[in-house]
């Protein structure tokens, strides 16, 4: 059995960072600056991303601009900042919580749209990554190194497999079965359906209700309980 809390944001710093990614970001004052993150980010290389900043961002009271900004959907979670901070920073786990809080204030909706394909790909097949390569340049690597068209089929057939990457059907099955019974597949159906709405006021946000388990845990949010 859960309960409804509300909580006020307080103006301090990390009480409201910790109430608005609800109580599981608590070490970003170690950061030292040094740029360890952002020198080893594939995303950073590639994008404006910036961990430093966006840390640097929070720590001087700037929380607002880093759920608002398109950076904050720019992380692949591939941990490597985790893995090279001297000071242990678990900022992937970050990116996840201010993600969920963005999306609760009324932002990010359009960036959880664009890997809904790959969702509904691994849901239907399994296999997170679709089948058809369209870089012409990756293509051309794979012809001039595999001595075949460069087509993924005909590099698997080269190598004695088949020529589509297939799950069985238990396996199939236990992934249908962990997205329908955490939520998965009702989220994705509900981010499907969602319209843009207006970002939440500060005014409305100053007042945030939570679920938590007996436990204490976070639990989602009251309109969530109801359309689950």
């Amino acid at each position: 059995m859960s309960k409804v809390e509300t909580k006020r944001l307080r103006r301090e710093l990390y009480p409201e960072l910790r109430e608005l990614t609800f109580g599981f970001v608590s070490d970003l004052e170690k950061c030292m600056q040094c740029g360890k993150c952002v020198g080893a980010c594939p995303a950073a290389a590639v994008t404006a991303y910036n961990s430093r900043r966006m840390i640097h961002d929070i720590k001087s009271g700037n929380l607002q601009d880093v759920i608002e900004s398109e950076e904050l959907w720019s992380c692949f979670f591939c941990s490597t900042c985790y893995a090279s901070c001297p000071k242990d920073i678990n900022f992937p786990f970050t990116v996840a919580m201010l993600r969920y809080a963005s999306l609760y204030a009324g932002y990010g909706a359009e960036y959880v749209k664009k890997i809904i394909p790959y969702a509904q790909d691994y849901y239907a097949r399994g296999l997170t990554v679709l089948q058809p390569e369209k870089n012409p340049l990756v293509i051309a690597r794979r012809k001039a190194n595999s001595g075949t068209s460069g087509e993924m089929g005909d590099i698997r057939e080269k190598m004695g497999m088949p020529r589509e990457r297939t799950v069985s059907d238990e396996a199939l099955a236990e992934v249908q079965f962990i997205s329908d019974v955490s939520g998965m597949t009702k989220l994705m159906k509900r981010m499907l359906d969602r319209r843009d709405a207006a970002p939440k006021t500060r005014e409305r946000l100053e007042n945030v209700d939570t679920v938590k388990t007996r436990e204490g845990k976070f639990a989602g949010f009251p309109e969530e309980q109801e359309n689950a």
